[in-house]
């Protein structure tokens, strides 16, 4: 990992939040089921170097935006997961298996974690949107991953977070040159979940 490493505090203003969120987080990732790696690195790299919806960023921006993330604040990359609930680009992580999705968790014999973080999730992303307070807010994923924002304030009281919603196995696919696109044009601050 580099020299930045963001941690809840820097991203969220309540205290109470700040420790349901790490409590919500151990208790995830304390499950023999979510099978936790040992490697820490950064968020960004455990997301983007493995996930079919960052293949177009990966293979074109992926060190230009680390390196825009390292050396400035213009921009906010976060991660909605189902094992840190929500996770910023820049904070240590391990591999871990949990996911907001019932079906995948069923199929793969790991941690289904939507109904653990329902209630403080929205809450989490409220506080978030709040105190960076961005010129937009892009949200990429499933329907299991971008309903979190829906149930925030921010969502019904803002015009300004734009979703891409995917569905079914083509949905990665079919985001990851949007989510190119949206990291290329990002110029003024700009949150990304």
């Amino acid at each position: 990992m580099g020299s930045k490493i963001v941690q809840p505090p820097y991203y969220l203003n309540n205290e109470s939040l700040i420790k349901r969120l790490s409590n919500l987080r151990e208790e995830v990732l304390q499950n023999p089921q979510a099978k936790v790696g040992s490697k820490i690195t950064y968020a960004f790299d455990l997301y983007v170097r493995a996930g079919k919806a960052y293949k177009e960023l990966f293979n074109t921006r992926y060190a230009q935006l680390k390196s825009a993330l390292l050396s400035s604040n213009t921009i906010e990359f976060f991660f909605l997961s189902g094992g840190y609930g929500i996770i910023h680009a820049l904070e240590a992580a391990t591999k871990y298996q949990a996911t907001f999705n019932q079906n995948i968790a069923r199929k793969n014999n790991i941690p289904y974690t939507a109904n653990l973080w329902s209630n403080k999730l929205p809450l989490i992303l409220d506080d978030i949107i709040s105190k960076f307070n961005p010129d937009w807010v892009y949200v990429f994923g499933s329907q299991d991953y971008t309903n979190f924002v829906k149930q925030t304030r921010a969502w019904i009281s803002r015009p300004n977070i734009k979703i891409f919603e995917s569905t079914r196995s083509a949905g990665p696919v079919w985001l990851s040159p949007i989510i190119n696109e949206c990291v290329d044009s990002s110029s003024t601050e700009t949150s990304l979940a």
